[in-house]
């Protein structure tokens, strides 16, 4: 098998929340995707739903980013996007005396950690308390446990805390700072995670061993059987087994 540029190894590469949760899930996965550098899309009726409510939630972060930051949100055609518009503006009301950063990226290094976070939104208020919002348009209705062991939520919360003088020019402690998501099909069902010094030092131990084992990870010798409980979701699935993506 032929080998390709082993990212890991680039200084300019960060792992971001996906590239970890692949590894987490499936090493075969992590290979193809960040080591041989392959896509793969799906194919047949479940799979073009399934583009289809990406491109929808993509559409509905683009009317966030539009509202947040001030710019008209122009003429929307598709009623449940409407419905979801609304229901934004009905649960986030602009106040000036707010920061709001939308799509903001941060990166950092940390010794053998490095780390990338895209926020969909920042706020920081007046008495420099800092919140972390993501949106999830997904059907199905997400719980605070659910959320709490998120890949998302650990890296989220400890890049913004571990690069909050950096950004914004104040100390502040970690438990000012609040990870939130909030699904639009259910208005005001916010999911709020609070942070505190204690979950910092074990995302950062967490985060750190997790790296070092991607870092040195031998993905050409892996057991294919430990992981295909997976396969059946995977979009990879047709190029590793033959067989297409389990159709529910």
């Amino acid at each position: 098998m032929v080998k390709v540029l082993d990212i890991r190894k680039l200084e300019y590469f960060y792992y971001s929340q996906n590239s970890i949760n692949t590894f987490i899930k499936c090493l075969f996965k992590f290979r193809l995707k960040y080591l041989e550098n392959l896509s793969w899309k799906r194919e047949g009726s479940v799979e073009e739903n399934y583009y289809e409510n990406i491109k929808q939630g993509l559409d509905f972060h683009l009317i966030c980013e539009r509202y947040f930051a001030g710019i008209p949100l122009g003429k929307l055609n598709d009623d449940d996007l409407v419905k979801k518009v609304n229901s934004l503006k009905d649960t986030f009301k602009i106040d000036k005396k707010n920061d709001y950063l939308v799509e903001y990226e941060v990166k950092m290094t940390k010794g053998a950690m490095r780390l990338q976070a895209k926020y969909d939104l920042i706020i920081v208020t007046p008495d420099k308390k800092i919140q972390i919002w993501d949106w999830k348009t997904e059907n199905r209705k997400l719980s605070i446990e659910e959320m709490k062991k998120r890949i998302q939520t650990l890296v989220y919360m400890y890049v913004l805390s571990e690069n909050v003088e950096n950004m914004f020019g104040f100390e502040c402690k970690k438990e000012d700072i609040t990870m939130n998501f909030w699904q639009p099909q259910y208005e005001n069902s916010i999911i709020t995670i609070e942070y505190s010094k204690e979950a910092h030092i074990q995302n950062e131990k967490y985060l750190s061993k997790i790296i070092k084992n991607i870092n040195s990870y031998d993905f050409y010798s892996a057991n294919a059987k430990l992981y295909s409980s997976h396969c059946k979701f995977c979009e990879f699935n047709y190029l590793c087994n033959n067989q297409k993506i389990y159709e529910q």
